[in-house]
């Protein structure tokens, strides 16, 4: 903090970002050419055999923004042409690259990783964070940098044991390549957390390129860190990784048969089970608080059906005891709603978690909305936890949602049933044994329908 406080040339200044990270970090930072012949700022690498791998890159400039150039976007691009060239090939076939970029700006200075699945994935780990001194009152801020700093030197160890060790995955026969998925592939179970389940990735279960959700298949179970033989053929489970989920929602429709069993949720911060178990799984829900670390969930697969004859009243059924017990859902649409053999499964509950019962949905009538008032000031609201909010980055699809449902509102129940009106005006579809499309809709839609 001492050295970025004072303006220098871009020598000086890149020579001494260089061996100051070089001391904190306690690895040695060399400016060093790319195979296509550019050259980073900075690199930190690591011997594997006769091979040495880059896992950190580093971009400088003077001031954000000298010369035009945004540091962020150039450390990402010169960790691209690093890790694109020809003769990474076989790295590139080992593992996921991991690597971490830092872009500094004068006093300014941002840390990010890198991974490589079918694209390159970049992501900032920290904001720009301010590096120099500029009042007498500096303790808070050096204590947070510091902490920063430890973080990645820390980070930087197990990367170098990772690519000293690094090794070919075992790759089955028409299974992805391992680097397509996240590296978790264990949860611990049991009542005491004693046995380890593993899973193997099958395939994502979204489209889109930021899905967190994944098919998987058990493939034994071990005790602590023993890892028994693979095995194909197991259960098919879903896997998916959020910042926030209504755990609670989950559970208690589970023990209706109204959603698939849930077989873990937790931290991701403990994945092995030497002789510190994962403490039990955290209730986060959804609400205006800060954020909680990335969790796992692991839940069985549906395979679903065809929704029956009474699929909406099966819905209706679910949303009023939900709202009985203080809990709205939250993300009512058709892809979050299927159907077994045991009638309707609500899937995604990341939105889900309880509403203000002291709070009446606007369009009550004024006797009923007082009446319900009386009714629900002398219940005790389920928990004491936050209530469920929608997310600042819902999707602004015009007419996907119901009127009202904004980012970072209160989720309501009449926002819920809304949704299913909705529903109820498209029908849900359905594939009967002669294959012919139809829909499935209610008599009283019918009914308005003719009129």
């Amino acid at each position: 903090m001492y050295f970025l406080s004072g303006v220098r040339e871009e020598k000086s200044y890149g020579d001494g970002v260089r061996q100051q990270l070089g001391r904190i970090l306690g690895v040695p930072v060399h400016e060093d050419q790319n195979p296509d012949g550019t050259r980073p700022d900075g690199v930190i690498t690591v011997a594997s055999g006769t091979t040495r791998i880059p896992y950190v890159f580093i971009e400088l400039k003077r001031e954000m923004g000298e010369g035009g150039c945004d540091s962020t976007s150039q450390v990402s691009l010169s960790m691209r042409r690093s890790w694109i060239h020809e003769t990474r090939k076989a790295l590139r076939e080992q593992c996921c690259c991991p690597t971490f970029l830092v872009a500094a700006g004068g006093a300014w200075l941002i840390v990010m990783g890198s991974v490589f699945t079918d694209k390159f994935i970049v992501q900032r780990l920290t904001d720009a964070r301010w590096m120099a001194l500029s009042s007498t009152e500096e303790r808070n801020r050096t204590y947070y940098n510091a902490r920063v700093f430890i973080a990645l030197r820390e980070c930087l160890e197990e990367l170098q044991t990772f690519y000293k060790n690094l090794e070919s995955p075992p790759l089955l026969p028409d299974k992805p390549h391992p680097r397509f998925f996240p590296h978790i592939t264990s949860f611990p179970t049991g009542d005491a957390h004693h046995t380890t389940t593993h899973f193997q990735y099958l395939k994502s279960l979204e489209d889109d390129p930021a899905c967190v959700t994944y098919l998987a298949e058990i493939t034994g179970h071990g005790q602590g860190d023993t890892t028994p033989p693979a095995t194909e053929g197991g259960d098919k489970v879903v896997v998916k990784f959020v910042a926030s989920y209504g755990v609670e929602v989950h559970k208690f429709l589970a023990e209706r048969g109204w959603a698939p069993v849930l077989r873990y949720y937790g931290p991701l911060q403990k994945t092995g089970l030497s002789n510190d178990f994962p403490e039990p799984a955290r209730c986060v829900l959804p609400g205006l608080h800060l954020p909680s670390p990335m969790d796992i969930v692991v839940m069985d697969y549906i395979y679903s059906q065809s929704p029956p004859e009474n699929a909406l009243r099966q819905i209706e059924n679910v949303l009023a005891t939900l709202h009985a017990e203080g809990y709205v859902f939250g993300d009512l649409r058709q892809p979050n709603i299927l159907f077994d053999t045991g009638g309707v499964k609500f899937i995604d509950f990341n939105w889900s978690g309880q509403y203000d019962k002291k709070i009446c949905d606007e369009d009550l009538a004024d006797g009923q909305r007082k009446q319900n008032i009386i009714m629900n000031m002398g219940r005790v609201q389920v928990g004491d936890r936050h209530y469920a909010y929608y997310p600042e980055s819902m999707s602004t699809i015009e007419d996907m949602w119901a009127p009202g449902m904004k980012p970072l509102t209160p989720i309501r129940p009449k926002h819920d049933k809304d949704m299913l009106e909705k529903l109820r005006k498209k029908g849900i579809t359905v594939v009967p044994s002669n294959r012919k499309r139809r829909k499935i809709v209610d008599k009283e839609t019918l009914l308005l329908a003719a009129r």
